[in-house]
């Protein structure tokens, strides 16, 4: 089991994060640190007023 940290919740962060995700086994961590509290994608915004998100 490993524990994978990624320093920086932007969209490469997100976008690292996701696919590590997908690729490693649920033995494995994936962490994700941001310096901010709040995290928004701003792109995926559109989604949240058809119910998608």
């Amino acid at each position: 089991m490993s524990k994978i940290v990624i320093f920086g919740a932007g969209i490469a962060g997100q976008t690292a994060a996701a696919h590590l995700r997908q690729k490693l086994s649920k033995n494995h961590d994936v962490l994700v640190v941001s310096p901010n509290r709040n995290y928004q994608w701003v792109p995926s915004n559109i989604w949240v007023g058809i119910r998608r998100m």
